[in-house]
């Protein structure tokens, strides 16, 4: 700069600088653009793969423009290229961080050039310093309006996909898939094309509420994929398994770790148009689902899968078995009911029911007399046992279902 420029200059004085300037800088607008363009190829080489020149170049001289223009006339920078450009950007599938790039590189480029043109027209210091600032202003508005911009387009891109992929759960549950959109229908859902698959159906705590919330994430960590979709009364997901075996059993460990609600599970089937039978399934299991067993696997537990496959009927079924209960206070007949599902799950063995209930072996004994005694039903008759069990499977979930229903009201 000349050293007159060291001066202090008044404020017409440096809004006529600055307006000098601008004008200057919009007449080497192109020679700018170019510079901008032989820097980022060089520097960045990725955006050659991803942008085309002339869509780069036109962003780039419009950001320039926009930039000088309204400086020229007294106003503030025209941000009107920043939001298109983000938008555009994503829509191509442009990492934001080649954006954040790209702006750094074109900053260098133009402050280069401002200096060049304030010392050839000896610009006061005043007036550059301006210039200076409100570069800076421009830059981080231009910045933070395409990342808008860009942010927008992301998330209306991935509100379209999920709809999509919400869409073909809902297709494959109905049975409403075509055969010849098998194959678009998995890539979508980034599933494999062909199993073993299995459908989950976890009870929802309200309606719009997730009953396995990040249970998509935390299967995929374990190398399940899965697509959701929420209902109003359950949580439905199509899982692919990796494998047979053990990837089913660590993916009900994952059901178990993923929340409270009750789930069912459908056995593994290896076509995709087999979804809608594999709900159906899944939905019985479901209602054998109790508080001591919340996952249940269809066919894993028959007397579950029994006690749920009818849920009009099979309430009938065991207040029928049940009726000598009727009389006692409920907190009796849940203790009786309850000490007979220890002793099941103990195989049958009053000691090891008492340590799990935390009492002595012949309190066990004594309310099993006593259950024998209110049904009329022997524990030492297979039929009479099996006809206990049933019934105690089928009293476990209606008992769930109304605590839930309770406790969402």
């Amino acid at each position: 700069m000349e050293s007159g420029s060291s001066r202090p200059a008044n404020g017409d004085q440096r809004m006529a600088e600055l307006t000098t300037l601008a004008g200057l800088m919009l007449a080497r607008a192109d020679d700018i653009t170019d510079t901008v363009m032989t820097r980022v190829f060089e520097q960045f080489p990725v955006y050659a793969g991803m942008v085309s020149r002339q869509m780069l170049r036109e962003s780039v001289h419009d950001h320039v423009v926009s930039a000088f223009d309204p400086m020229a006339r007294s106003q503030k920078a025209d941000l009107r290229a920043a939001g298109p450009t983000g938008r555009i950007g994503a829509a191509d599938g442009i990492p934001l961080t080649v954006f954040m790039d790209g702006y750094r590189v074109a900053f260098r480029v133009v402050w280069s050039a401002i200096v060049e043109t304030a010392r050839d027209m000896g610009m006061s210091a005043d007036a550059c310093l301006d210039a200076a600032t409100i570069l800076i202003a421009s830059l981080d508005a231009f910045t933070r309006e395409m990342s808008t911009g860009y942010r927008d387009e992301l998330g209306r891109q991935i509100r379209s996909e999920e709809q999509r992929r919400s869409a073909v759960v809902q297709a494959l549950l109905e049975g409403r898939l075509a055969d010849t959109n098998v194959w678009e229908a998995a890539e979508l859902l980034r599933l494999p094309a062909s199993g073993p698959f299995v459908v989950i159906a976890a009870r929802v705590p309200e309606v719009g509420r997730h009953a396995l919330p990040q249970i998509e994430q935390g299967l995929g960590v374990l190398g399940i994929d899965s697509a959701w979709r929420l209902m109003h009364d359950v949580e439905i997901g199509v899982a692919a398994l990796p494998g047979p075996g053990a990837q089913l059993d660590r993916l009900v460990t994952a059901l178990y770790a993923g929340g409270v609600s009750r789930v069912g599970v459908s056995p593994p089937y290896d076509d995709l148009r087999s979804t809608s039978l594999g709900l159906r399934l899944a939905r019985i299991a479901l209602h054998g689902a109790a508080e001591r067993r919340r996952v249940v696997v269809f066919g894993n537990d028959p007397l579950s899968a029994v006690a749920g496959s009818a849920p009009d009927i099979m309430p009938r079924v065991a207040r029928g078995i049940l009726a000598g209960l009727d009389g006692l206070p409920a907190q009796d007949r849940t203790l009786l009911l309850d000490t007979f599902g220890a002793w099941l799950d103990a195989d049958g063995s009053a000691g090891e029911a008492a340590r799990r209930m935390y009492v002595h072996p012949n309190t066990v004994r004594n309310r099993l007399r006593r259950l024998e005694k209110q049904t009329g039903r022997s524990l030492s008759n297979p039929r009479a046992i099996a006809e206990l069990i049933l019934a105690y499977e089928i009293d476990c979930g209606t008992r769930t279902a109304l605590a839930e229903a309770a406790g969402s009201a």
